[in-house]
């Protein structure tokens, strides 16, 4: 989802969250400065709950504090953003246009967002000049801190800012005194910013209906609090409740705080209602539970379909030294076989499609173009080198530099082994190199030579590697293992480079193990393996840890006929979660182990049942097993392909 959208989804969502409780719980109670507090800071920490992502303040390990998160649903689902690959067409095709549309549906939606905006906004603006016409109107009568104003209007008092506004015509002296006393608690209280606030939020957020109530109810909550302070020094409640009504004369001005409005028949009511016992302020405190469940439907979820990832770009630091207005596509080809430069091979550049000119690589296989870059904000542009398909018996490749306003460029410098068709399983292979360590020591005014000497410099490690990835091709026909260890490093069965001794952990069913270890326990399995039974955890270039699974994370409910008589109950409550760190166990349905897509360790007081599952049972979840421990936390119909436990 977009964050436009997305953010005015969370903002609705939470100014919900906020209006109902306050709505449902807090407003019975007769804790009208704490509902203040309430109404103002939680709608104003809406604003800002959508920015907040939990998921960086949660460690990714297994706690629970992880299961909470992970356990309630995600509202939307939102990557950080990431650079797009750029496009393997071919010269001369035309790239189909994402949308044919002028506007996107986010477009669409921010404008119609923004034209609410400025209708509200001119009604706030409507509204401030009725009440500037109204005070330039009325007279000023006393200055003392609070200003005093007369009018001729046929309208109940109100206050605003530092002044009170009121007809001495319409009302005895004797009511003055409280219809004054009232407003100037308005005053005093700076009531005002809460009625400003309540306009501001109904602006951003004019679409929902709970922005609305909040309104109200902040509206209402100043006119209990204002009432409330009356009615302590007041000797007649009954006196005071018929001058609201009488007072309710005139059009209801919305902006100001006005005596003889906002739900007269409420406000008597809480005037009549008995103070609420302090107790109850520890209603206040269930708000919070609500706020941890909505920072963890609010987390930013990377959706489970398929990344974009970059094979173009780096996350490496960028140097300040390096030039803003210049782009330098530069780097090597080199032969993937030989490891030897490729000369004179002609690359052709262009500009948002658009040819500019032709680069040749010299003897070293180095290639070098300065070229301009503009950044404008919300416009991509790009840059792109390719090598055509065939040119000098190599296959053809595209790659390039995208840009645009705010966006780090020219990340890395690459180096490109280059594939020919005489060793079918040799793949072209490219790396890059940090540009930050380049700018930051070279001299610029001579750039050229300065930086080919540091491609070539940083070119050794990289050989060194290609040429374990052809030592290997060229002495392993076929390989029956699953991982093979050869001069350092680890390869599969497809002849790719996995990672090194000492830098590449192994796994072998949650437990660290050796190649040796791996292949002994798939040496009846003469297939490539799947990614339920090898899972591969990537660094930069390379894997930081595999792990291997001889076993499924979950089956299908086995039949009635395997479960009788192979399972014992256990009593949950003295059951001791501690003792699975070292017993293997399913937890609803879901085999629990390190390095697999789960690996929980359920709570004492989460645990519902408890089974042990032996013989044939266990064995039909974990061939090598005798005995597998069966846990369940949800209700039964929540528990994944639950097996027949009644037949036992």
């Amino acid at each position: 989802m977009s964050a436009f959208p997305d953010y005015l989804l969370k903002l609705s969502v939470g100014l919900a969250v906020i209006a109902l409780f306050y709505h449902w719980i807090l407003r019975k109670l007769t804790f009208y400065d704490a509902n203040r507090y309430y109404l103002r800071w939680y709608s104003m920490l809406c604003l800002s709950i959508p920015f907040i992502n939990i998921n960086q303040f949660v460690s990714p390990e297994p706690s629970p504090a992880r299961v909470f998160v992970q356990s309630v649903p995600a509202l939307t689902h939102r990557a950080a953003p990431e650079t797009a690959a750029f496009p393997m067409d071919l010269p001369g095709e035309p790239v189909a246009a994402a949308d044919s549309w002028p506007l996107s549906a986010t477009d669409w939606m921010l404008h119609i967002w923004l034209a609410g905006v400025a209708v509200m906004t001119l009604r706030l603006l409507a509204h401030i000049r009725s009440y500037l016409r109204i005070r330039s109107q009325s007279r000023l009568t006393s200055n003392d801190g609070v200003k005093i104003f007369h009018f001729d209007l046929d309208m109940s008092p109100f206050s605003f800012g530092k002044a009170i506004f009121y007809n001495p015509h319409l009302h005895k002296p004797d009511e003055l005194q409280d219809m004054i006393l009232h407003e100037y608690i308005h005053v005093q209280q700076w009531h005002s910013l809460d009625v400003i606030w309540s306009e501001i939020l109904c602006i951003i957020n004019w679409f929902n209906p709970f922005a609305w109530l909040i309104r109200s109810a902040i509206r209402q909550n100043l006119e209990y609090i204002a009432d409330q302070k009356v009615l302590e020094n007041h000797p007649d409640t009954k006196a005071y409740q018929y001058l609201l009504l009488k007072a309710a004369i005139g059009p209801e001005f919305s902006l100001v705080n006005q005596f003889g409005y906002h739900s007269l028949k409420q406000r008597i009511v809480m005037m009549n209602k008995n103070a609420s016992p302090k107790a109850l302020l520890a209603c206040f405190l269930f708000i919070l539970p609500l706020l941890a469940v909505m920072l963890a439907a609010f987390r930013w979820d990377v959706p489970r379909g398929k990344k974009v990832k970059n094979f173009y770009r780096s996350s490496t630091e960028v140097s300040k030294r390096k030039p803003q207005n210049l782009l330098h596509l530069s780097g090597l080809l080199l032969d993937a076989e030989t490891r030897k430069p490729v000369s004179n091979l002609p690359l052709k550049i262009t500009h948002d499609g658009v040819y500019i000119e032709t680069i040749k690589t010299d003897k070293d296989g180095f290639y070098f173009i300065e070229l301009p870059v503009k950044p404008e904000a919300g416009v991509s542009h790009e840059y792109n080198y390719e090598l055509l398909n065939g040119e000098g018996g190599y296959l053809g490749f595209i790659s390039g530099e995208v840009y645009h306003g705010g966006f780090t460029f020219g990340e890395t410098f690459p180096y490109h082994f280059l594939k020919k068709s005489t060793m079918p399983e040799l793949q072209p292979k490219w790396y890059g190199v940090s540009s930050k360590p380049f700018y930051d020591r070279y001299n610029l005014r001579d750039i050229r030579p300065e930086l080919k000497a540091f491609l070539l410099e940083n070119a050794e490690p990289l050989k060194e590697e290609m040429k374990l990835r052809t030592d290997y091709i060229q002495t392993h026909r076929w390989s029956k293992d699953v991982i093979t260890l050869y001069k350092g490093g680890y390869f599969d069965r497809k002849k790719n480079l996995l990672g090194y001794d000492g830098d590449t952990k192994l796994f072998l069913n949650g437990k660290e193990a050796t190649p040796r270890e791996i292949n002994e326990a798939f040496k009846n399995y003469p297939y490539m393996l799947t990614g339920d039974q090898e899972r591969r955890n990537y660094g930069p270039n390379v894997c930081t840890e595999i792990v291997y699974l001889t076993f499924p994370l979950h089956r299908d409910a086995p039949p009635a006929t395997l479960v009788k008589g192979n399972v014992e109950v256990k009593d949950a409550q003295s059951f001791e979660p501690a003792r699975l760190k070292d017993e293997p166990y399913l937890l609803d349905g879901f085999r629990q182990v390190y390095g697999a897509s789960s690996n929980l360790m359920p709570e004492k007081q989460d645990i519902k049942r408890v089974m042990l599952l032996k013989g044939p049972l266990a064995k039909y979840y974990d061939s090598s097993l005798n005995e597998i421990w069966w846990i369940e936390t949800r209700p039964v119909n929540e528990v994944f392909e639950r097996p027949d436990f009644a037949s036992r």
